[in-house]
């Protein structure tokens, strides 16, 4: 099979006319953005990293007001490395002249960051339930997340790998 017929039955399997799928930025790209990239016959795309589930249905919900065309939503897969006081205490003694430059409060301790799909069962129920055609995860495998289920979720799961 060459190339132009393995690009057309990707198009045609994600229901876009374009080859271009659009970045999808959690917090940057809004549901606005990706209705008006899936109607131009891309795929749009909205990320939900580090929001919570309520947040990431409203804003599933919202694009499909926007559009009837198939979207993207992109999820945070990284596993949270253990935790290291003494490591975390050698940052913030780092940082802390930075922060005083800008008379800034250093925080008192170090959090994990954002959460990720692989400890958010919520997130793995939300998008179970609400059906959405496409997921993405940049960094880690959705395939770790701990649940073990059995679905009629009729999706594609795109993933990348960095580095």
């Amino acid at each position: 099979m060459g190339t132009t017929e393995n690009s057309s039955n990707l198009l045609a399997k994600l229901g876009i006319a374009v080859p271009i799928i659009q970045a999808p930025m959690a917090g940057w790209a809004t549901p606005a953005l990706a209705a008006a990239v899936s109607d131009a016959g891309a795929l749009g795309s909205v990320g939900l990293g580090g929001m919570t589930a309520e947040n990431a249905r409203a804003l599933i919900r919202e694009t499909r007001l926007l559009t009837e065309r198939p979207f993207n939503v992109n999820v945070f897969c990284h596993v949270r490395p253990p935790a290291d006081l003494a490591r975390d205490a050698r940052w913030l003694t780092y940082l802390k002249p930075h922060f005083e430059r800008f008379q800034a409060q250093p925080p008192t301790a170090l959090g994990a960051g954002y959460s990720s799909f692989v400890d958010d069962d919520a997130m793995l129920t939300l998008l179970l339930e609400e059906r959405g055609p496409y997921t993405n995860s940049p960094n880690g495998e959705p395939s770790r997340h701990p649940r073990d289920f059995n679905a009629d979720y009729d999706c594609s799961a795109i993933q990348t790998r960095q580095g």
